[in-house]
Parts: structure tokens; sequence; C-alpha cells
């Protein structure tokens, strides 16, 4: 079976760039996974964990809200924010957490503040995961 090319984007830089055996994302319905010869694909990501097996390991990475594009060869993910897993500050992570959360609480429901805020806390909460 012929390898993926996978590319993990962000704004700033090209965080992952390489071959790949599979690929899981986490999907705005739920975690996918992609292997070779799969058909073309759309999807919204939702921040999770994205994990990309590259034949010698999985490398896994914290990735935000964005989009996934799949087909037979090649896989993209554009996402607002990535980083490695085993970079991930627990402590950190944790305390923008509580910020978040706190920020949502005081927000009115529905502004953009609110939207930040539940955006914040869900990128958090996926490097609580890593």
């Amino acid at each position: 079976m012929a390898d993926l090319v996978v590319d993990i984007v962000t704004p700033e830089k090209v965080v992952f760039s390489g071959k790949a055996r599979e690929v899981r994302a986490p999907g705005a319905e739920g975690e996918f996974g992609i292997l070779p010869e799969h058909a073309g694909l759309l999807s919204l990501l939702r921040a999770g964990i994205a994990a990309v097996d590259t034949g010698s390991g999985t490398r896994r990475f914290v990735v935000g809200r964005g989009f996934a594009e799949a087909g037979a060869e090649r896989v993209v993910l554009l996402t607002d924010s990535c980083e490695p897993a085993e970079q991930v500050d627990k402590a950190e992570a944790q305390a923008l957490l509580a910020d978040a959360e706190a920020r949502l609480a005081s927000a009115e429901s529905g502004s953009e503040a609110a939207i930040a805020a539940a955006r914040d806390a869900e990128v958090a909460a996926a490097r609580l995961l890593a």
C-alpha cells in the first residue's frame, strides 16, 4: 500500500510535512481516519489530537479548529494552531483552561468574547489530552 503525503499547516508555518500510513484527526462530528486510496473528503476540524502514523512510529499533535482535506494520496490539515503533543506544558494548559472558563462564564452569551473564550477552552482542554 502506498503512503499518504501529509501536511499540517497553521497560518504561521508548516508544522509537519511527510509521508504516513494513516492519519487520524478530530472532526467536527467525531474522530476520523484516513488511509491511502481514501475517497475525497473535506471536514471541519475541532480542537483535539491528530495522530500521524509514519510507519516508524506515531506522531501526535494538538490541533485547533480548522479544515481537513483528504484524497487518495494526500491529507492536508489547515488549523489555527498546532503543537507536538510531547511539547505541551500541562500546568500551563490547565491555567489557560481555567482562564478561558472564567472568561466564558462572565461573557454575554453569543458575544465575540464568549466565542473566543469557548475556542480557547476547547484548545486548552485538547492540550490536556496530550
